[in-house]
């Protein structure tokens, strides 16, 4: 769902950004030029919240941190403007409906965001978005 809502952020289709371009899921190395604009999504570990109040049953709560990952050319004297509008899309993007993904998921939680450090005068920014998602999940049934 978060790849497929991060696919969306094109110009074209009112963003501020073109960051849905090219949407990779777990990548760690820095994207190639040739790569960027893109989001990488990072997903972290599963914790358990609850196992549903019921000892047999095989329904658990289940929470996961995701980091998104903005790169794109920018201003070099002011790559905060663009770090910014990138945020501001994937904010929108994600919680455009609220915070369950229509529905889909129990809870999306926002846990801030990051503008990367870089060197005076690289044209490249990256800016972060931090989430986590909580869901139900029937082990026998995943």
């Amino acid at each position: 769902e978060i790849t497929t809502r991060l696919q969306t952020l094109r110009l074209a289709s009112g963003a501020e950004t073109d960051i849905g371009i090219n949407v990779m899921r777990g990548k760690r190395k820095l994207p190639a030029d040739d790569e960027v604009p893109c989001c990488i999504l990072i997903e972290g570990d599963d914790s358990v919240e609850d196992a549903a109040g019921r000892l047999q049953s095989a329904l658990v709560k289940v929470r996961v941190a995701f980091i998104i990952d903005a790169f794109d050319r920018c201003d070099p004297d002011n790559p905060n403007d663009k770090a910014h509008a990138m945020i501001r899309d994937i904010k929108r993007v994600l919680f455009v409906d609220g915070r369950t993904f229509g529905g889909k998921v129990v809870e999306v939680a926002y846990r801030g965001r990051d503008i990367g450090p870089r060197p005076d005068g690289v044209a490249l920014v990256q800016a972060r978005v931090m989430i986590e998602v909580s869901y139900a999940e029937d082990l026998a049934n995943p």
